[in-house]
């Protein structure tokens, strides 16, 4: 858990917390609650633009395959080959 501080007018302060007690919570759970929706529309955001990257990415890898310049492998062999990668690693030579 972290602590957030920052500095409002007092009058801000005053409206806010009178606000807050009219919902019948504190001003303190009222911007916890909204500091949590901010960060759901932001990992929304971050969601969003993964997708548009690894939409861009296959588009490409289609693109080349269309165009002869790459080819597409079995689950099996594409495990074969990331098994050999991993030992060349563990022996020290990639």
């Amino acid at each position: 858990m972290s602590t957030i501080h920052f500095r409002i007018d007092d009058e801000t302060k005053r409206l806010a917390m009178q606000a807050a007690e009219r919902q019948k919570t504190s001003l303190t759970e009222i911007m916890r609650q909204r500091a949590e929706e901010l960060a759901a529309e932001e990992r929304q955001y971050q969601d969003g633009q993964h997708d548009a990257w690894l939409e861009q990415q296959i588009t490409a890898a289609f693109s080349r395959y269309d165009a002869g310049e790459a080819s597409f492998i079995s689950d099996d062999e594409m495990s074969s080959r990331m098994d050999e990668l991993k030992a060349q690693a563990a022996r020290g030579r990639l």
